[in-house]
């Protein structure tokens, strides 16, 4: 739903992306393409925590903050 540009270091970044290499797919899970194809899908085996104000008309997050990732069970 976007991209996320705060709450997080660098540190943090390489480590969550250790994690999401470890599940990435070539296959998209959207129905509808996405505008910028520069994107890495993953298996859903992480939930990442958002705080976010508002939703745009296009669907996608405003003023949004990293708050945590956790693996789902």
């Amino acid at each position: 739903m976007g991209k996320v540009g705060t709450g997080w270091s660098r540190i943090a970044a390489g480590k969550i992306r250790k994690q999401l290499d470890t599940v990435a797919t070539a296959k998209s899970p959207l129905t509808k393409p996405l505008r910028k194809p520069k994107a890495t899908w993953v298996e859903q085996f992480f939930a990442a925590e958002v705080e976010y104000r508002d939703i745009t008309s296009e669907g996608l997050l405003r003023q949004s903050s990293f708050k945590g990732l956790t693996k789902m069970t």
